[in-house]
């Protein structure tokens, strides 16, 4: 009934997605699970997405779809959302704009917002249906905890509980409940061990990405071996629990070695016909072309960013000959924020119309305000023959206080170099 190996699909936000180490110090969780499997018993899929919440992995881009169609039955299901589903505190988006059209404000166009006990209930019930459907047995994980430390303790922000009434690890575990499923807390582990390390600690070593979300190398491991230790403690998963191995730390060192080493490494060198060519942005999806460059259509950058936002970017597309390959060898472009500091990009490639095999090749969080910035991406990247490569520009603005206006990212048209072959 089952093949060789059984898969273990991880979805969620940018604490578990995957990153390129020649782009960014981040790394998501996910990107080590693998390590603390028997590789002969079990493939992580690790499919967290950079700035998701449940609205917006299961309506956006194909996400959703496309890890269901790499299912199978005997598989699991890994699912941690919440810290994109936070974006309107603890509001949902839709609920919230109607309130404030209704007192005549400035509506937000952050539409990644959940209520934790309405529509954050929904979308995780429908992940867990549709896993059922498909003969695949989900697990509702707790989002890893922020490093919202407070005289040495996390608080509750820290730990997505915004209110008595709106807290996401809670509701969580209620549809665990509700629906007979594995719930694994990963939020009060990752909280007991913070506070074990401390805050210095944590700073210095898990948390040195430049915010207080997202891990280092050592973080992603660290965050990896206490899933490993929710699954083995679980009575509910002793079949996953059989799986898995136990790593010795120089063997954890070793694998994290040598996913540093496999992501700054050039992937392929060939010969053939050279090719050059420049390319306009071919599509912006929630972007507004203007004059002064590009800016989210509802002409404001919404409050409270940390990180791209899915279904917001400028896309530049090349499709490959028929018959032919193409090697990218390299990809140039300009960048500029016009009208302040605050602008972030990542840029991201991927494949086809779904969008497949995603991976950040560049980020900045800090782009200098009317300064151009020049971006060289010199790592070989196959075109298999008829396939759509799509580069992707995903702004934000880091604005902590309230929505701004007269922002704008100016992008030139990429150049594009690299060979043809057979």
């Amino acid at each position: 009934m089952f093949g060789a190996k059984r898969k273990v699909h991880t979805i969620g936000d940018s604490t578990m997605s995957e990153y390129k180490p020649s782009a960014t110090p981040k790394r998501g969780w996910g990107m080590y699970l693998q390590a603390f499997f028997n590789p002969d018993s079990v493939a992580v899929n690790n499919r967290g997405k950079s700035g998701a919440s449940t609205r917006t992995f299961y309506e956006t881009d194909n996400l959703w779809p496309s890890v269901k169609s790499q299912m199978q039955p005997g598989d699991y299901l890994i699912i941690q959302f919440a810290h994109n589903d936070e974006k309107c505190k603890g509001w949902d988006v839709y609920q919230y704009n109607d309130s404030l059209r209704r007192l005549g404000q400035d509506t937000t166009t952050d539409l990644r917002g959940t209520e934790p006990n309405t529509t954050y209930k929904m979308y995780l019930r429908r992940f867990v249906n549709e896993a059922h459907e498909l003969g695949v047995t989900p697990v509702l994980m707790s989002p890893v905890c922020r490093a919202y430390f407070k005289e040495g303790k996390i608080n509750d922000e820290g730990r997505h509980m915004l209110s008595a009434n709106k807290n996401y690890v809670r509701c969580m575990q209620e549809v665990a409940a509700e629906m007979g499923v594995p719930f694994l807390d990963m939020t009060t582990e990752t909280q007991q061990a913070f506070e074990y390390l401390g805050q210095e600690y944590c700073m210095a070593h898990y948390f040195n990405c430049g915010d207080k979300t997202h891990t280092s190398a050592e973080g992603g491991m660290a965050v990896a071996l206490l899933a490993h230790y929710l699954i083995t403690h679980s009575t509910e998963l002793a079949e996953l629990a059989s799986w898995t191995v136990s790593p010795s730390e120089e063997e954890c060192a070793a694998y994290s070695r040598r996913i540093e080493e496999a992501g700054k490494r050039a992937a392929f060198s060939a010969s053939g016909m050279a090719f050059s060519l420049h390319v306009d942005p071919a599509r912006a999806v929630n972007l507004l072309g203007t004059k002064k460059g590009y800016l989210p259509i509802e002409l404001e950058w919404p409050a409270g960013e940390i990180d791209e936002v899915a279904n917001r970017y400028v896309e530049y597309t090349l499709t490959a000959p028929k018959k032919k390959a193409l090697v990218i060898e390299s990809i140039g472009l300009e960048v500029r924020a016009k009208g302040g500091d605050g602008m972030n990009i990542h840029i991201n490639a991927g494949f086809g119309e779904q969008f497949r095999d995603v991976a950040t090749l560049y980020e900045n969080t800090a782009l200098p305000k009317n300064k151009p910035v020049k971006v060289v991406l010199s790592e070989p990247i196959l075109v298999p023959a008829g396939e759509t490569f799509r580069l992707r520009v995903l702004p934000w603005h880091d604005s902590k206080i309230q929505p701004q206006k007269d922002k704008y990212l100016i992008l030139s048209p990429i150049e594009i170099r690299g060979k043809e072959i057979k």
